[in-house]
């Protein structure tokens, strides 16, 4: 696990974005039963009131049969008290769902090894992870969680889990090349991905060994560095393709602290606190470009911020095969990654030197709002539409 996931403790009521504040919460079999025995009057009408049995056409991955449905005055959890969980309260750990239980924590069963993070839409995981230089070295450490929530390695065609780890080993490599800047690394990886879609395809066996030299030898020719430098930044590009992705979600604020970043993000790039509209594109993308020089200024006081962000997500989502192949795993990665940049700049721009505090709560907000793979899966295929998939288009959607 990343050294902060050991460190992490839930806030309980002292947390400004409950893990409840929008969110459909999944019932699965084992809590559904014990639901039905519940004897106290208090809970047994929201019980009834709220729990939802599900068709199989709507039931999740998991095939989990009734979820909880939220209020509809503010859009929460029925059983969130001053804070609370009224379910853990008064039946204790073992009635809460699955998905209850182990949020924001991930667990998966990699031939044998048990990889462990967290999702950094929660407040205190983000702050756990975003700050400190060495909160993604990965570490051994006991951990409590329940077997039905443990995923299992998918199988990856012809790939061998040892194989697998290698790959991943490797893109956490390209990551950490400390001689280059944070959008050259990604590109380095799109390029690697592309080349791993090819390999993969091929009809042989798979020497991953040898394409991960050869794959070095790439870049120590210096063809590949070359062209980090030649690209000018597409900050029109950029700014017009992540507003549209931040539009999807832009009139949703289940939570005050969701609001407050919402509200700075539009107020940044629209100078307004809506941003639903139509905008008119060339202020903003001035407001774009303003906003990136002055992201810059204020990640020197959170200077691994992204670094870790991006660490983290690549373990916790076991990047490149968290998608349907490496690439568009790599595709998704960036779409978020650049709208994540937009929503920062929106920040930086709408306040003035913004501190570690509101940079890591716009993070946790974007992670919140815009979670993978359902966006992803649709912010790739915008990218395809338009022809930024392409792997001579990275250093223009990610150069800043």
């Amino acid at each position: 696990m990343p050294r902060y996931a050991a460190d992490f403790h839930c806030t309980g009521n002292a947390c400004e974005d409950t893990c409840c504040a929008g969110w459909n919460i999944p019932i699965d079999k084992q809590t559904l039963k014990a639901y039905r025995h519940v004897d106290q009057p208090h809970l047994v009408d929201r019980l009834k009131q709220f729990v939802q049995l599900l068709p199989n056409a709507e039931r999740n991955p998991c095939g989990d049969p009734a979820r909880i449905n939220l209020t509809v005055e503010n859009q929460g959890c029925p059983f969130l008290e001053q804070g609370l969980c009224a379910i853990h309260r008064d039946l204790g750990e073992d009635y809460l769902s699955n998905t209850c239980a182990t949020f924001p924590r991930r667990a998966r069963d990699v031939a044998g090894q048990v990889e462990y993070a967290l999702d950094l839409a929660c407040p205190e995981a983000a702050r756990k992870a975003l700050l400190a230089e060495n909160a993604l070295d990965l570490i051994e450490a006991p951990i409590v969680i329940r077997p039905a929530t443990v995923t299992a390695l998918a199988l990856q065609g012809k790939l061998s889990p040892l194989q697998i780890n290698d790959i991943r080993g490797f893109c956490f490599q390209l990551m950490q090349a400390g001689d280059l800047l944070l959008w050259q690394r990604l590109v380095l990886i799109g390029h690697f991905c592309h080349q791993l879609d090819e390999f993969i395809a091929k009809d042989r066996t798979l020497d991953v060994p040898r394409f991960l030299v050869d794959f070095v030898k790439q870049i120590e020719n210096g063809a590949m560095l070359e062209t980090l430098t030649k690209t000018a930044p597409n900050h029109s590009g950029q700014a017009q393709l992540f507003f549209k992705f931040w539009q999807g979600q832009a009139e949703r604020r289940n939570s005050p602290t969701q609001a407050t970043v919402q509200d700075a993000v539009a107020a940044g790039l629209c100078g307004k606190a809506k941003g639903s509209d139509t905008p008119d594109w060339e202020p903003l993308i001035r407001n774009y470009q303003t906003g990136l020089q002055r992201m810059t200024i204020a990640l020197e006081a959170a200077p691994v911020l992204l670094n870790n962000y991006l660490l983290n997500e690549m373990f916790r989502e076991m990047f490149p095969f968290g998608s349907t192949d490496p690439y568009r795993h790599f595709l998704g990665m960036i779409s978020r990654f650049g709208l994540l940049r937009l929503m920062l700049a929106g920040v930086c721009n709408a306040t003035e030197a913004p501190g570690p505090d509101m940079l890591v709560r716009t993070t946790q907000v974007f992670n919140r709002l815009y979670p993978h793979p359902a966006f992803s899966s649709k912010a790739v295929l915008a990218l395809e539409f338009l022809g930024f998939d392409k792997p001579q288009r990275f250093v223009e959607l990610l150069h800043i």
